[in-house]
């Protein structure tokens, strides 16, 4: 089932925030931040208008974008997405958190997408040479959450299976892709006893769907870790879509800013499994402002790729729909569909993952790879 999200990309220095959430779909009998509205990639975005209605840059031509959103008069309310935000252009909006500024961005989902509810069913990806999730003891490492929202039912009998059921899809498919550039890598991920992945039940103190107030509800439960990637689904509702944190840092070491910063990504109610890779890919520092074939917004101009769809970035104009074309018609087939956005265990020389982040490096503190020593 196709999905792309929204995005959110900030191209100095704030944190990079992925969006998405379908108008309308319930989570967990709660709202769904009414602003945050983006979803499936269905490459019937353009640019030519953003979800709230608005056409771009209509408001936002006076001035600079770089002279943007840097007094405390710029900030004031919106819904859904908190008491301090800001236009800046190109449909993003940044928004100051208890832990720094975040920037944001809209887009509208196709129809097809709202409320849909994902159930627990049989692998969908035939394993190809795929490493089997690893088990980290540390805090570097992803964590699964699945969060009940104050005064709603306890529906984890259903959602820790498909939690994890969408952790073990979502490896497979980075493993398999890795192994078809004779990489061996899998994702780094806390377990229970049994070796599977852990599924952390936690009920919220209140009903807030934001973000910026899951992720304080998280810290309160004592889970905001170094270094640790937070993945939570917030309620069982019908897919509400998804948000996330990320960095726009390219530093291709160890001291780049995803791997010691706690991390944050939300799907809200039951989305297909790419809602939580595509969250994560955000979280782990996909896809970079300076990335090849970048929309200039988070995400890539290349179709049937997890993270890339027309998103209405600056760059938004370059989107292909014929790279990488999905032999099944699912918009989500590839993980970097040419290796050379976001994901290479084995950069060619001097291209630009060898020289930038690239999410199946060594350096990635999220994946495991017994080969880099």
């Amino acid at each position: 089932m196709p999905i792309k999200k929204l995005l959110a990309m900030i191209g100095s220095g704030a944190t990079i925030a992925s969006v998405l959430a379908l108008p309308g779909a319930a989570a967990a009998s709660t709202p769904v931040p009414v602003a945050a509205v983006v979803a499936d990639p269905g490459h019937a975005l353009d640019d030519h208008a953003h979800a709230d209605g608005t056409a771009p840059h209509s408001h936002e031509q006076s001035t600079p974008a770089a002279e943007r959103c840097q007094r405390a008069d710029e900030f004031a309310p919106k819904p859904g997405l908190g008491d301090r935000v800001c236009a800046i252009g190109n449909g993003q909006f940044k928004v100051r958190t208890a832990y720094g500024d975040q920037v944001t961005h809209f887009d509208a989902p196709l129809p097809k997408d709202k409320g849909a509810r994902d159930t627990v069913t049989s692998p969908a990806i035939t394993s190809l040479a795929a490493r089997s999730h690893y088990c980290a003891p540390d805090s570097y490492r992803i964590q699964l959450v699945y969060m009940i929202p104050a005064g709603a039912p306890d529906a984890s009998a259903a959602m820790v299976p498909l939690i994890r059921q969408h952790f073990i899809q979502s490896n497979d498919m980075v493993s398999n892709r890795a192994a078809q550039y004779s990489g061996d890598l899998s994702l780094r991920v806390a377990c229970d006893s049994a070796g599977q992945p852990a599924v952390r039940v936690l009920r919220s103190s209140h009903n807030n769907s934001d973000i910026g107030a899951i992720d304080q509800e998280v810290a309160r439960q004592g889970q905001r870790i170094t270094g640790q990637d937070n993945v939570v689904y917030w309620g069982d509702g019908g897919c509400g879509g998804g948000v996330a944190y990320g960095s726009g840092d390219t530093r291709p070491g160890v001291e780049n800013a995803v791997n010691n910063a706690p991390g944050i990504a939300v799907v809200y109610g039951r989305c297909p499994f790419t809602y939580m890779l595509h969250e994560q890919g955000h979280s782990m520092g996909a896809v970079l402002p300076n990335a090849p074939n970048t929309s200039g917004a988070g995400h890539c101009n290349d179709d049937a790729d997890v993270m890339c769809y027309k998103d209405g970035g600056p760059n938004s104009g370059n989107y292909r729909s014929n790279v990488c074309p999905s032999p099944n018609g699912n918009l989500d087939y590839y993980w970097d569909c040419n290796v050379n956005d976001y994901f290479h265990p084995n950069p060619p020389a001097g291209s630009f993952l060898a020289r930038n982040w690239n999410l199946a490096s060594c350096s990635n503190r999220m994946v495991y790879r017994p080969n880099c020593g």
